[in-house]
């Protein structure tokens, strides 16, 4: 039995649990950095560096831990995730740190996570879902829309609305959070269920 043989008329639970869970992944990952940042991010170059290469894989990590949750139940050894959206969100947050800066940093950071992630499940998927090879690209996709978004939001003005100090950093990194999980986790959601349903013949 293929895991596409698993999805039938529970594909709209399937769906929504896809986004609740990296939704809330993401968001639960992204205050845990963001606590971190707020908290020893001032204390020198040591608290900065703890705050941003311990958090930001942790956030990451927390993301994939989510999304493994979901997809454990249809394919193997798709824990990879875990690791590849740790290191993702890193990269891509201190690429984007330093060659451009904020916010860019924040936008690949989240297209990093995503595609890395997506990479390692397609790794697993590809063994038992036809049709894997568009996984990565609607998830690459899927990150980009939602983090344009998110940070246009941000500097549309929802940072400045918030205000400035650390609660109001931890509550701005909180809707980025979930503003990225809910639309990118949408799409690929979607994109899911198309991957794991029988092919029409």
């Amino acid at each position: 039995m293929t895991a596409a043989t698993v999805v039938g008329p529970g594909g709209r639970a399937l769906w929504l649990r896809w986004v609740i869970a990296s939704t809330l992944g993401l968001a639960v990952g992204q205050v845990l950095f963001a606590m971190l940042d707020a908290t020893i991010g001032d204390m020198g170059d040591l608290g900065d560096g703890i705050a941003h290469y311990v958090g930001l894989p942790l956030a990451g990590a927390a993301f994939g831990f989510a999304q493994w949750r979901v997809l454990r139940q249809f394919v193997e050894r798709s824990a990879w995730g875990i690791i590849a959206g740790a290191i993702g969100l890193l990269v891509g947050y201190v690429l984007g740190f330093l060659v451009v800066g904020p916010p860019i940093d924040f936008l690949l950071g989240y297209v990093f996570m995503g595609t890395a992630a997506a990479i390692a499940q397609w790794l697993a998927l590809r063994r038992r879902v036809a049709r894997s090879g568009w996984w990565v690209p609607t998830s690459a996709g899927a990150f980009v829309v939602g983090a344009i978004v998110a940070v246009g939001a941000a500097v549309a003005g929802l940072g400045d609305a918030l205000g400035s100090g650390e609660v109001s950093f931890v509550i701005l990194v909180l809707v980025l959070g979930l503003i990225v999980g809910s639309i990118s986790s949408a799409i690929t959601g979607a994109a899911l269920l198309w991957l794991l349903s029988p092919p029409s013949r």
